[in-house]
């Protein structure tokens, strides 16, 4: 039997609680299409920060799938974030649920090579964090936000698509796409984190 979270309540909530660590305007917020998209794009957008939103794309190869390529959705977007990345004093990365911990540890270490000659605070923040997948307890830091922690055989997110196409879409544009698919999804419907155990 599953329990259900309204996912705007989360997020809201997670707002809540980063908001006592750091200045949301000034700090980007990291997310990847399409599982940290939604909140990180639901944080900046709750700070009137929206144009410190990062898109990442990310890929899994199907036959390895604790590894994991992500990108820029352009090379216009690489100059923006060195752009923004001057403004901001912070950098958050943010996801939906940490199951395994590779697609953390795989983004924190791109993060890391974008931003090793600045000197800019990193956090990591989800909303649930599985232990019981945990492929590793050093995957987790202790300075890392999670709203719940849980032992659970599957957490699921349904944010009503699987991905929104952003390759090669100028600034203005990967915004805008990201606005109306916020307005369809969240803003008209309710969206769900299904927890089983």
């Amino acid at each position: 039997m599953g329990e259900r979270y309204d996912a705007r309540k989360l997020v809201q909530r997670l707002n809540e609680k980063i908001g006592n660590q750091l200045n949301p305007r000034d700090t980007l917020f990291i997310g990847v299409v399409l599982k940290g998209l939604p909140v990180a794009y639901f944080l900046a957008r709750m700070n009137d920060a929206v144009e410190n939103f990062i898109p990442i794309v990310a890929h899994r190869p199907l036959p390895m799938q604790h590894h994991v390529d992500s990108y820029f959705p352009s090379p216009e977007w690489q100059t923006y974030f060195q752009g923004r990345l001057d403004n901001c004093d912070s950098l958050l990365i943010a996801d939906d649920v940490v199951n395994t911990g590779f697609t953390k540890q795989r983004l924190e270490s791109i993060v890391y090579s974008l931003t090793r000659e600045k000197e800019v605070h990193r956090w990591f923040a989800a909303l649930v964090l599985n232990r019981k997948n945990l492929a590793n307890l050093s995957f987790i830091s202790p300075s890392d936000v999670f709203i719940m922690q849980v032992n659970a055989k599957v957490v699921e997110c349904d944010w009503g698509l699987i991905t929104i196409p952003l390759w090669d879409l100028p600034i203005k544009e990967t915004h805008q796409r990201c606005e109306d698919y916020f307005q369809r999804f969240w803003l008209s419907e309710q969206r769900f984190i299904t927890i089983t155990y």
